[in-house]
């Protein structure tokens, strides 16, 4: 079951939502370069970036913290940013030049989190934890949600579908794609909603887990010492059939020039190797593209590298880490080896193209997309996925819908 509240969102006054809110997290403004006189910055960077610098030292994050909370009260007065006056629960619709994907925006309590009925697939890392908690402890604010998914339910289905046909979109956005908004104002529907996620049977926690880690450790902490507990979290609910996972490929650096015979050598023990005249970003699994001095190859795993392995251990990537980049490359922590780099996304090949072209010895590794009944089945084994295996959209933009749990 999910516990989905209501709440009253911060939201960008439409006349300054193109400046304020990126359509591509971390990439760009709808409005392009905000460097311009007069233009305001992304709230991206005005209420997160700042939290960041390092080297983080206890003054430094305190001065950040009043400065974000400052900036955030000035947005409000000069009406930038408007509160809303009532709580609602939103539809969301992100639609793509070849695709739509919609969902429920509320928030989660996190009792669903600390009782375990939100599975989880991927490893959270201590800092990683630890500055996302500071920040939320410090400021409040939630900038973008967590990404939660749930199997089709024809009740939600039903609500959204209504939702849409019978009220005005709000929309922002550009040539990249549309971010629409329906909010739900009718306590009647609310609560409709909220019963037919209480008999949703498991929900899979696809983005966002050191958000959510860091806001259950908080909690937990405010509740020892009697503080006011931040016991939710916004949250975007998609169905897994609304989910989209895309490729997220890895490229090597080497430290000095790999020989093609011995590369070859180690590679045929695992996988047959076959010469491609075209760059390589597989759709079947167990198939890995390679490009190596400047030519391109598919590797075929040979039926022992996944055959009666667990759901995690049987993917792509895994057999990626463990017969390759960790025995012939001597990667043996993908997370902190600086040698590897990886590229995700539709834009994935553009950027291993731009990394070869800074690393002419680069070797790259194309991998074919999980599924989404491949995540499923990993949440469902309670295995964990191996580092970067899932690049999922939709990627929220920063700010399109704020909450915060302090008074501004």
């Amino acid at each position: 079951m999910a516990q989905i509240q209501t709440f009253r969102a911060i939201r960008p006054n439409q006349f300054y939502a193109d400046q304020l809110v990126f359509t591509a997290p971390q990439v760009e403004s709808v409005s392009g370069d905000y460097t311009k006189a007069g233009a305001l910055a992304p709230l991206k960077i005005l209420l997160e970036t700042g939290a960041r610098q390092k080297p983080e030292t206890p003054e430094g994050q305190a001065r950040a913290y009043q400065d974000i909370k400052e900036t955030l009260h000035d947005l409000l007065e000069k009406d930038q940013l408007w509160q809303e006056q009532t709580p609602g629960i939103y539809v969301y619709e992100l639609v793509h030049k070849t695709y739509r994907q919609t969902g429920i925006w509320a928030l989660t309590s996190l009792e669903d989190y600390a009782k375990g009925a939100i599975r989880i697939h991927e490893l959270t890392f201590a800092d990683s934890v630890r500055r996302l908690k500071n920040y939320r402890e410090n400021t409040g604010l939630e900038g973008s949600p967590i990404l939660l998914s749930y199997p089709p339910d024809i009740t939600i289905n039903r609500i959204i579908a209504e939702t849409k046909s019978n009220n005005p979109a709000e929309t922002l956005g550009n040539e990249h794609g549309l971010h629409r908004l329906w909010k739900i104002k009718d306590e009647g529907v609310q609560q409709q909603l909220i019963a037919a996620f209480t008999r949703v049977p498991t929900v899979y926690l696809a983005d966002g887990h050191h958000r959510i880690e860091s806001s259950a450790r908080l909690a937990a902490e405010q509740r020892l010492k009697g503080q006011p507990v931040y016991n939710s979290l916004s949250s975007l609910y998609m169905a897994s059939d609304q989910l989209r996972i895309l490729e997220y490929d890895r490229v090597v650096i080497p430290l000095q020039q790999v020989d093609k015979i011995w590369l070859f050598e180690q590679l045929a023990l695992n996988f047959d190797i076959k010469p491609s005249k075209q760059p390589v970003q597989p759709r079947e699994a167990h198939c890995i593209g390679l490009y190596f001095n400047k030519k391109w190859y598919s590797l075929y795993a040979k039926p022992h590298t996944y055959i009666h392995k667990g759901a995690a251990d049987n993917l792509d990537a895994a057999i990626l880490q463990e017969l390759v980049l960790a025995p012939v490359f001597g990667i043996g922590d993908p997370k902190i080896d600086p040698r590897l780099k990886c590229a995700g996304g539709e834009k994935a090949m553009e950027e291993i193209e731009a990394i070869i072209e800074s690393h002419p010895g680069a070797i790259a590794f194309t991998i074919c997309p999980l599924t989404v009944e491949q995540l499923i089945a990993v949440a469902d084994a309670d295995e964990i996925l191996p580092p970067k295996s899932t690049w999922i959209v939709p990627k929220i933009p920063y700010g399109l819908l704020l909450h915060s749990h302090l008074d501004y």
